[in-house]
């Protein structure tokens, strides 16, 4: 999917149009533990430019996270990514976390392989 592609089908933070988000396309997911950078970086944009219910989601993450020291993790929440440990992260941070995910899927087809040799 390219990230030049129009977002014309989006209807809300989290959803789109005649289709299931999460389950049937994970690129579309605003779960960090599913899909690639190039889906969190679009899911972002999304949030950023289009979606109508920003200031309300903002909100309430404010409200169910009050605490600095406390944050969503392993998610996209209001235009924010946090990681495993609810740190908030940039793109650079994005594309650590794609990196890494990668090597470790990696590294499981390989101790599978050999296990199965």
């Amino acid at each position: 999917m390219s990230t030049e592609q129009l977002d014309d089908d989006w209807v809300g933070p989290c959803h789109a149009t005649d289709r299931s988000a999460a389950a049937d396309h994970p690129h579309e997911s605003w779960d960090l533990d599913v899909g690639d950078v190039q889906s969190w970086l679009r899911a972002q944009r999304v949030c950023h430019e289009q979606c109508p219910f920003l200031v309300a989601c903002q909100a309430r993450r404010t409200r169910l996270y009050p605490h600095p020291a406390r944050n969503p993790q392993a998610v996209i929440w209001a235009g924010l990514a946090y990681s495993d440990s609810g740190q908030i992260l940039g793109s650079a941070g994005l594309r650590r976390l794609s990196a890494t995910k990668r090597g470790r899927e990696r590294r499981a087809g390989e101790e599978s392989w050999t296990a199965a040799g």
